[in-house]
């Protein structure tokens, strides 16, 4: 009875989330009532601690909700929320344009066009690792680098696919989904980027890079597609260029994080809000020096703020819901059956780990986002992994991962849309041009993970 209504719930909700309904408020309810069904079916008798209960079962759901509210906005969602308002400072400052358009330059006086194209796809995914949103990456190369590559001769399809796929997997402290796993398996944050994510990061990068020149030369060629010049939706004057000195601002989270640890400098202890704040407060005082004007000085800290409101409203809600529906899940025992089950067929961790990223790629590509899907999902990998003997790290590598090739799959992600919209294409056929270098990125994931790990 208990696996029926899970998969009821299930169905509903992706459902739901399919047809744009908010993802916060479906996830929120179908955690409730699997909670209230686990209760009914004799599945469990209390959602919170006995020193925390309300006395009340009903209230008892909603103050689990308010538990775990307050745990993530003060760790998880404090993290996520100061990277979003750092970088949100960066764009406003022109610093995160600054470095786009200076790593760009040496790109724009070669001649090979799929080569530059190779290279620019490169660029961006080292671009990615300081600035965390997909969209926001995409549309700085769009007004940068998309113009060279259509005039150097590669078609706007095939130049926009490189710049859609950039941000090819989330990667790096700024990361909201590498601070989960981080979070999930109790890793310091620069651990899980330097030891599990960045070799696998750069292979995949290089297998991607390889496929885009192939795959984008032959389409172009297929399609007898003839070099001329395209006038580009958006200007690149339009963009706001912070000076010279601000190409190294958007890296200083990164210096900060890795500078001071067992890479660096040890007996100096640094977190991700440290460094953030600490970086933020170094490009206040070059805003100082640069317009000599304390007012706005003081004024342009509003813009990480607002950057911190707004990620606190999509994604730290929407943590808090993943994990509610993660626990109305635990609370049915699906986990425990589901277990039970694997460890019947003698499956391993590893090829259930295929398995569970495997679905979290076609979640992704249905809802045009894989954030949704871990949270709800990533909770549950420490418990099953170790019932199973696997890594819940590598398993959770796998599935961040996965989300983000499908997201770069869906004609309906929001990278995608933008890309195709100021390319003039459509996101369909923007779809097919990334598709052989996603899917290559996916295999590559995993078989690094397998032989690295």
């Amino acid at each position: 009875m208990n696996l029926l209504v899970c998969l009821l719930v299930i169905a509903i909700t992706g459902t739901l989330v399919i047809k744009k309904f908010k993802a916060q408020t479906v996830l929120l309810l179908g955690g409730l009532i699997m909670m209230f069904a686990a209760y009914l079916l004799g599945y469990t008798t209390s959602f919170v601690e006995a020193k925390k209960a309300t006395g009340v079962l009903f209230f008892d759901a909603f103050e689990f909700i308010n538990i775990t509210t307050a745990k993530d906005a003060a760790n998880l969602g404090l993290m996520i929320m100061t990277c979003t308002g750092f970088a949100k400072y960066m764009d406003h400052i022109g610093a995160s344009s600054r470095l786009v358009v200076t790593a760009i330059k040496p790109l724009g006086k070669m001649k090979s066009a799929y080569l530059v194209m190779a290279l620019t796809f490169i660029l961006n995914m080292f671009m990615s690792l300081v600035i965390p949103s997909a969209s926001g990456l995409a549309m700085l190369m769009m007004v940068t680098i998309f113009p060279i590559l259509v005039r150097l001769g590669v078609s706007p399809v095939g130049a926009a696919a490189a710049v859609a796929t950039g941000h090819l997997l989330d990667i790096g402290p700024a990361s909201a989904t590498t601070l989960l796993v981080s979070k999930t398996v109790n890793m310091p944050v620069h651990e899980y980027f330097v030891d599990y994510q960045l070799k696998v990061y750069i292979i995949c990068g290089l297998m991607a890079a390889i496929a885009h020149f192939v795959w984008q030369k032959y389409l172009d060629k297929k399609s007898g597609h003839v070099p001329t010049e395209y006038v580009e939706a958006h200007k690149s004057d339009d963009l706001e260029v912070g000076p010279l000195p601000y190409i190294f601002l958007p890296l200083l989270p990164l210096i900060f994080i890795l500078g001071f640890s067992e890479y660096g400098i040890q007996g100096v202890k640094m977190n991700v809000n440290l460094a953030m704040f600490l970086s933020l407060f170094i490009a206040m005082g070059c805003e100082l020096i640069r317009h000599r004007d304390f007012r706005k000085m003081a004024a342009s800290i509003q813009t990480f703020f607002k950057g911190m409101g707004d990620q606190f409203a999509n994604t730290v809600t929407l943590i808090v819901a993943g994990e509610t529906f993660a626990f109305g899940l635990t609370s049915l025992g699906i986990v425990k059956e589901f277990v039970a089950a694997i460890q019947g067929l003698a499956i391993s961790a590893d090829v259930v780990g295929v398995i569970v990223s495997t679905i979290i790629t076609g979640l992704s590509i249905v809802m045009g986002s894989g954030v949704a899907s871990m949270f709800a999902f990533a909770p549950l990998v420490p418990n099953f992994a170790a019932d199973l003997g696997g890594n819940a790290t590598t398993i959770l590598l796998g599935m961040q991962n996965a989300a983000s090739v499908g997201r770069l799959l869906s004609p309906i992600s929001a990278v995608m849309i933008a890309v195709a919209g100021i390319a003039n294409i459509s996101s369909f056929d923007l779809v097919k041009r990334t598709s052989v270098p996603v899917i290559v990125t996916f295999i590559t994931s995993t078989i690094a993970i397998w032989i690295i790990h």
